[in-house]
């Protein structure tokens, strides 16, 4: 079966008022069915506590990372903030573009460039952490990012923790694989599948609160403060410069 963009696909068919969860493959042959459009495209009162408690300390001009259908961006631009969302995905950004987000760009963070020097806040809600995909790499685009931004410049980024059990389809015997192997438990390769639509395999990366400042060190950024309540639930990190 040919390769797709799978989960742009459920977004855009989401938009459209489709029901149907994707269906999320891990590397070692697991699946499970996804979050659906109740997470997706969920409005803000049914959002994780700590995306809630965070927006309301963003200001300025807002890029909202990886803005899949558009619902941070949405919320925020109703707000009346100056918001850009921005996605790999083309279909994710016909989906946001088609529940009303003002301005979407097709575009990844490998390509944003400099372009983020222009933001005062940086979003990256729903695990979006995970968009790094390896600690490395976390630790290669966050320096560069230091690097591009302005003083003041904020970054509000979401994970889960990996050891308790909140995290999708991170499991006990997953996460001690990868201690065998020598990667952080959180870490993972993942692929969607929507209807006959498979996507193609990506890194993503889960990590506790000490992981994620074991990864900042050394990257220009700290983490200011800490959202979140129970240790299974999603935290949403602040992260300012050094």
């Amino acid at each position: 079966m040919a390769e797709t963009d799978a989960f742009g696909r459920a977004l855009l068919d989401w938009a459209q008022g489709g029901t149907i969860p994707e269906i999320v493959e891990r590397d070692d042959g697991y699946t499970e069915t996804g979050a659906g459009p109740e997470v997706y495209l969920s409005d803000f009162k049914r959002w994780p506590s700590a995306e809630r408690q965070s927006a309301r300390h963003m200001r300025g001009r807002v890029l909202d990372v990886g803005c899949g259908a558009g619902r941070v961006a949405l919320h925020l631009q109703e707000r009346g903030i100056d918001v850009v969302g921005i996605d790999s995905s083309r279909l994710a950004v016909k989906a946001a573009k088609l529940r009303g987000v003002n301005e979407v760009w097709s575009t990844s963070i490998d390509t944003l460039g400099r372009k983020i020097g222009s933001f005062d806040t940086i979003v990256l809600f729903g695990n979006n952490f995970g968009i790094f995909g390896t600690p490395d790499r976390a630790r290669q685009v966050l320096t560069e990012w230091a690097t591009w931004t302005k003083p003041g410049t904020r970054i509000f980024v979401e994970s889960t923790n990996p050891y308790c059990g909140g995290a999708p389809a991170i499991d006990r015997a997953y996460y001690r694989r990868n201690r065998e192997r020598g990667s952080l438990p959180g870490q993972a390769r993942f692929r969607y599948h929507f209807g006959y639509s498979v996507g193609p395999w990506f890194p993503w990366l889960f990590v506790s609160r000490s992981d994620m400042k074991q990864i900042l060190r050394g990257t220009g950024w700290h983490q200011a403060r800490v959202l979140g309540d129970g240790p299974s639930e999603p935290y949403v990190a602040i992260l300012e410069k050094d």
